[in-house]
């Protein structure tokens, strides 16, 4: 028979990812950038319209047929077979096919930004994997120790040396660390859901992550962090946009310029056993209302949206920003603080009460509080760790450079 639901069969070793092998799953299935790829295929297929000349039209014409006096029947029949062609002016053709080239640019700022926004979600479901793995192992060795410590209470019980209700407490105890740990297991189900729901996967998957959270020993400058943010790609992108934006005011501006049309052809006239002539002339449009006035002053606004838009989501950007490096050097300081004074302290405490127990000055009460106390603390340094690392993820994601420059 197959290993029970939710169990992993004997000698399984799950798959250990990294963070590479984790954006690159997450890069490779994703719909988005698929999407994104169409997307510029389709601006290239824009470019090579741009590009294109108008197409000239052929004409055909007849006249004075089918009427009464001297044009009765076809008498008075002239036939004129002409071609036309429209000849733009104002280099609307070069205007054209510059704004689709910067629309096209658009499409590539617009997959830096999908790449930006998908690393930053790698990043902080890697790390909730990481730090809910340390979490289960600390539960674990919580575990471990209280069933060790029911064991010998038990035996002191047996032996007349402890009275029965520290073996309940005892046992209470490894209960308790029995539900922090189903409760760490479940948490860290979710996190790998989480994560394998960026590779495409409905469902939590058998895998480890592997990697540590480093807790640097300084805080990053702010002013230096705030001045990354205009060489990101969510601010960058807005330089291609005004480009495209103030192309296409300038080909608005060249379309109120009217196109000149020429045409030629040859003209038959049912007369004198047929003659022949040629035709040729020209239309120009009078542009006495229509200047494309409107169009204009449309391309124009839009060329003010995007200088607004940009220092809108500067300002977003930059509050974003001052948020997490506040979360950042808070979770800095508790973390430090732990590491340098507390867990020092706790494991020092235990130790001394280990071997004060063993001498019998302490009894297996203080014991316990002694190792719930220093995993209290173990704990808090873990909590402080994940806030840390998640006020990283969110900066780094904030203040990644852009790979277009």
């Amino acid at each position: 028979m197959g290993a029970l639901f939710g169990q992993e069969p004997a000698g399984f070793e799950p798959e250990t990812i990294s963070y590479a092998t984790a954006l690159e799953r997450a890069i490779d299935g994703n719909p988005r950038l698929y999407l994104n790829a169409s997307e510029a295929e389709a601006a290239e297929g824009q470019i090579e319209q741009a590009d294109l000349p108008p197409n000239p039209v052929v004409g055909f014409e007849a006249e004075n047929f089918l009427g009464t006096g001297p044009i009765t029947g076809v008498q008075g029949l002239e036939l004129t077979l002409g071609i036309s062609q429209v000849i733009e002016t104002a280099d609307k053709r070069q205007h054209r096919t510059n704004l689709a080239r910067k629309e096209r640019a658009l499409v590539d700022w617009q997959r830096e930004v999908l790449l930006t926004e998908l690393e930053a979600a790698v990043r902080a479901a890697f790390v909730d994997v990481l730090l809910a793995q340390d979490s289960v192992d600390l539960r674990k060795e919580q575990l471990a120790l209280a069933q060790e410590s029911e064991g010998e209470t038990s035996r002191l019980v047996e032996a007349a040396r402890s009275p029965q209700v520290e073996l309940t407490r005892a046992t209470l105890a490894v209960r308790q660390q029995q539900f922090s740990l189903d409760k760490a297991q479940r948490d860290l189900a979710t996190t790998k859901t989480v994560l394998a729901s960026l590779w495409g996967l409905g469902a939590e998957q058998s895998f480890a992550v592997e990697g540590y959270v480093t807790l640097e020993p300084e805080l990053p400058d702010f002013t230096a962090l705030a001045s990354r943010l205009p060489s990101t790609a969510q601010l960058a992108q807005y330089e291609a946009l005004l480009k495209s934006r103030e192309a296409a005011l300038d080909l608005e501006k060249a379309r109120a310029v009217p196109d000149v049309e020429v045409f030629a052809g040859g003209r038959y006239y049912n007369e004198d056993s047929g003659n022949f002539g040629f035709v040729a002339g020209f239309n120009i449009p009078w542009p006495l209302f229509d200047r494309n006035q409107g169009n204009i002053r449309t391309a124009r606004a839009q060329v003010r949206a995007a200088e607004y838009e940009r220092e809108s989501v500067r300002r977003e950007m930059l509050i974003r920003l001052n948020s997490a490096y506040q979360a950042l050097a808070s979770a800095h300081a508790e973390a430090l603080a732990v590491q340098r004074d507390l867990l020092p302290s706790a494991e020092q405490t235990l130790a001394d009460t280990n071997t004060g127990y063993e001498r019998g000055q302490y009894t297996q009460l203080a014991v316990l509080e002694s190792r719930e106390a220093l995993f209290e603390v173990r704990e808090a340094y873990l909590d402080a760790l994940q806030r840390y690392a998640t006020a990283q993820a969110a900066i780094e994601a904030l203040t990644r450079p852009a790979g277009l420059q």
